[in-house]
């Protein structure tokens, strides 16, 4: 394998260590254990040393939600409430104590309400007397301070309250603190001789004054949240976890969680050697999968000129892979059957082939599957569908047919997951919920296709099924000049095409392939059309006036102008091998024995063709066909053993000569082919009967 293919597949190989070295590494740098619930364990699991259990965050969350729920809120008897009162009372009388030689108790209440207090005139009837004012004045505030440091209370009164004093908490009797209304009453009740006063002012006057302490009931949660165990039960040292080869269950999911909370309470973590060996051994795990993919890539560019560069989508679709496990498995934590992993296989199918596409999946399969914790079911079920869909795909030739190859997709993925879910007895629920993320998956997988495979179908200029088809449209602007411009030669290269087309069936070629390299294996003749045969009868007369050199160079021409026609009209590369093939390297005949009868010396390279000989079937056919096509309509045909002779004259001569040699056809298949081009051939050129004129005057 070519070095930079090697190369590739290394830097592809770090990508990818060093997306797991994020995203999983980080994760479990201690014993690690990838199991889930309904899986069948590989392994027994032993305890290491003793653990407790760990009860499930959901019912951990439970516990302390119940704790805190009964949990008695400490409270302050606070001073705030009380000096508000105490200004309220201090603005009243201050205003009271001006107005003292006012006996107009209007002008007071006036006063009063521009100082923000609203009072009657009957609530003022003490301050008319100014030694009853100060006593009243007097009086109210030591009933005020004593009733506020008493304590007022405006909650569900329980027994008891928390109250905390200074550093100290206690519970006391809520019959020690007093509630609004039994505040008012008492504050009244201290000062009879402003009744009507505080009737209408005690609402404003008298306000809870027992608030909650929020540092000390966050100090009191914290602590009852403490008080919940995190446990329930305790595994002993040795004591099996999970059996081998026994169903995992969700009692042995809960321990195996509690022992990696023990790794980490206890901070057991791996080596340093440790670690090493895992980088190293997952390093050259994913750099064989990786160069696998990229070698069988590589033995094919010999035959269709692959770049080296064509290999960097190749290995970014194995790092896109694995930036959807990464997401799926350890970002946002999804099923892993989202992951839409027939994409690039299928992608790879329709670009290259269905062998490169199974052995792309596979290597796919092995490259994310560090990334799904090395679990069996989800690999399981992603290889499983991709190959069932590579399948049918081939089966029913629809490589372009994106709805049906989301049908396929859709439709292998549903079977796999029902047939494994009822292999496992899982509940409907659990199967439904698979099988949408299996459609999710494949509608992904789709979208991704309809986008990469065009796109590259151009930029590697592949003979696809979908070009090919567009290339046999006779609206194609080459096959319209060669229509329009060399009538002859599209005539005879439709014959060619239905002669390929039939012996590559017959063979097991790509008769698509063969049809098409047939129609444009001759569109380098638009160029100088008239000096060939088959578009001018009297192109003789024009070679007449050349030297063979110059006639030979005209007509061998007509391959290198086809190629350059091809390629500024995108033709794909194989249709273009077929071009560059279809005369191999043999001799243009005529002319070369027309320039040897004047000189014997001539040199016979400038009477041959560039080549090369046929790599390929199809460009095998062509030729034979190209050769036996114009022979036969030259010929004057009486029956078919004179077409037989034509082909096994053809056939022997391209042998003798070596055109052949580099083709892959066997003597087998060339028998066939001569048998398929027979039938073609005698319709097209047998001679048919001569039908008698009517008589005349009958």
């Amino acid at each position: 394998m070519n070095s930079k293919h090697i190369i590739y597949s290394i830097l592809t190989a770090f990508v990818i260590v060093g997306l797991y070295q994020i995203f999983a590494v980080g994760k479990y740098n201690y014993p690690e254990f990838r199991l889930k619930a309904g899986q069948v364990s590989e392994a027994e699991v032993l305890a290491p040393f003793d653990f407790p259990i760990m009860k499930p965050s959901t019912e951990l969350s439970a516990a302390r939600e119940k704790a805190l729920s009964i949990l008695r809120k400490p409270y302050d008897i606070s001073e705030e409430a009380m000096f508000e009162a105490m200004s309220m009372l201090d603005g009243i009388f201050a205003v009271l104590f001006a107005n003292n030689n006012t006996d107009d108790l209007q002008v007071v209440v006036a006063e009063l309400q521009r100082a923000g207090y609203t009072l009657s005139p009957e609530a003022l009837s003490f301050s008319s007397n100014t030694r009853q004012q100060d006593r009243v004045y007097e009086e109210l505030r030591a009933n005020v301070t004593a009733i506020y440091r008493q304590g007022i209370y405006e909650l569900p009164a329980p027994d008891s309250v928390l109250i905390v004093r200074t550093d100290n908490m206690k519970m006391e009797n809520v019959s020690r603190f007093l509630s609004p209304d039994e505040a008012v009453k008492l504050l009244i009740a201290k000062t009879p001789e402003a009744k009507t006063f505080l009737e209408e002012l005690a609402p404003q006057l008298i306000k809870p004054n027992l608030t909650i302490n929020e540092e000390r009931l966050n100090e009191l949660s914290q602590r009852s949240i403490g008080m919940v165990p995190e446990s329930e039960g305790v595994v002993l040292q040795n004591e099996v976890i999970v059996r081998k080869n026994a169903r995992v269950s969700p009692d042995d999911i809960r321990k195996l969680d509690s022992l990696q909370e023990a790794y980490r309470s206890r901070n057991v973590s791996k080596s340093p050697m440790q670690e090493m060996l895992l980088t190293f051994g997952l390093l050259l795990f994913i750099f064989i999968a990786v160069s696998l993919a990229n070698h069988y890539f590589g033995v094919q560019s010999k035959e269709d000129k692959i770049m080296v560069a064509d290999f960097l989508p190749l290995n970014l679709g194995f790092v896109v892979l694995v930036l959807f496990a990464t997401i799926s498995n350890h970002v946002l934590g999804y099923n892993n059957l989202v992951i839409p992993f027939a994409m690039m296989a299928i992608a790879a199918t329709i670009l290259v082939s269905f062998e490169y596409g199974v052995l792309y999946s596979i290597c796919s399969l092995l490259v994310i599957s560090p990334f799904l914790n090395w679990e069996t079911y989800t690999p399981v079920v992603l290889i499983l569908s991709t190959l069932m869909c590579l399948i049918l795909i081939r089966r029913q030739n629809a490589y372009h047919e994106y709805l049906m190859i989301w049908i396929y997709l859709t439709l292998s993925t549903m079977m796999v997951i029902v047939s494994i879910s009822l292999y496992k007895s899982d509940p409907l629920i659990s199967v439904l919920r698979s099988l949408g993320f299996g459609l999710v998956s494949a509608s992904i997988s789709i979208s991704g296709i309809m986008l990469i495979v065009p796109y590259y179908e151009r930029k590697w200029n592949r003979a696809t099924k979908q070009t090919l088809l567009e290339l046999l449209d006779f609206n194609h602007p080459l096959l319209k000049k060669l229509a329009t411009e060399a009538v002859g030669t599209y005539h005879h290269s439709l014959i060619v095409g239905n002669l390929c087309e039939r012996a590559a069936e017959a063979i097991g070629a790509n008769p698509l392939l063969a049809r098409v390299g047939s129609y444009y294996h001759d569109i380098g003749k638009i160029i100088n059309t008239e000096i060939f045969t088959e578009n001018n009868e009297d192109s003789s007369d024009i070679h007449d006036d050349m030297k063979p050199a110059e006639s030979a160079r005209l007509i061998r021409n007509h391959v290198t102008e086809g190629i350059a026609l091809a390629r500024k009209y995108k033709i794909p590369q194989p249709v273009i091998d077929i071009i560059m093939q279809h005369h191999g390297d043999s001799y243009i005949r005529y002319f070369l024995d027309k320039a040897s009868k004047d000189d014997p010396d001539t040199m016979k390279s400038n009477y041959q063709y560039p080549g090369p000989r046929p790599q390929s079937k199809e460009a095998a056919l062509v030729m034979i066909a190209d050769i036996v096509e114009s022979t036969t309509k030259a010929k004057n045909i009486a029956n078919e053993a004179d077409i037989a002779k034509i082909i096994d004259d053809t056939i022997n001569r391209l042998l003798a000569n070596k055109q052949l040699d580099e083709a892959p056809l066997t003597i087998k298949d060339l028998k066939i082919v001569k048998e398929s081009f027979l039938p073609v051939l005698e319709s097209i050129y047998r001679k048919r009967l001569d039908y008698p004129e009517p008589p005349k005057n009958v």
